[in-house]
């Protein structure tokens, strides 16, 4: 487990999930953090990750011009990407800042965290 001051990140098998906190400010140089932090956690061994909003978050809109996974190294081993918005602005926010930032693996974004879950283990590679 990894604890930033904007989010909890935690590796529990494939799935890496970070949780960004609802008292935190995200700014660039937080974010550049969360994305080192994540990294760490994939580096060595392939996973999934699951992203957490909390319905109410202050952040730089500066934030969402920035294509964090290009600009600091990605996340090593990552697959694919849930993230729960947790509101239907952070859910519309998030599908414009994918459209500009597309990953190179699948990536879906969900109202909810059981949802963004679901997706990540119904489809996990090898399954059938």
């Amino acid at each position: 487990m990894i604890d930033t001051a904007v989010a909890t990140l935690e590796r529990r098998g494939d799935i890496v999930s970070v949780r960004f906190k609802p008292d935190a400010h995200l700014n660039l140089e937080e974010m550049a953090r969360v994305v080192r932090a994540k990294h760490e956690l994939c580096d060595t061994e392939p996973a999934d990750i699951l992203v957490v909003l909390p319905s109410e978050m202050d952040f730089d809109l500066t934030v969402l011009a920035v294509d964090h996974h290009s600009a600091h190294g990605g996340c090593g081993l990552s697959r694919r990407l849930a993230l729960a918005a947790s509101s239907p602005f952070h859910e519309r926010l998030a599908h414009i800042y994918f459209r500009y930032h597309p990953r190179e693996h699948e990536t879906a974004v969900f109202l909810e965290e059981s949802e963004a879950l679901a997706w990540l283990q119904a489809s996990q590679p090898g399954l059938s």
